[in-house]
């Protein structure tokens, strides 16, 4: 099971998302003056991600349930 951390890094608070094999799979990308604070980011992530679409850097959106045919690369062996 994936799990978020939170941790005081050199500049301030952070947080990281963690695959169930421990590899990092996202972080805050800042840092946070407080814990409260880099908890509360954490939190909205975690709130806002069900509903983040999937783009591309041009912003054409990805349909998540079609992955195969024309645009689509397949999936790395």
């Amino acid at each position: 099971m994936a799990k978020f951390t939170v941790y005081e890094g050199r500049d301030g608070w952070r947080w990281q998302l963690k695959a169930a094999n421990g590899k990092i799979i996202a972080d805050s990308g800042e840092a946070y003056s407080s814990e409260y604070n880099a908890v509360r980011a954490a939190k909205r992530t975690k709130e806002l991600a069900p509903t983040a679409p999937i783009q591309r850097p041009n912003g054409v959106t990805l349909n998540e349930d079609r992955m195969t045919g024309p645009g689509y690369a397949s999936d790395p062996v």
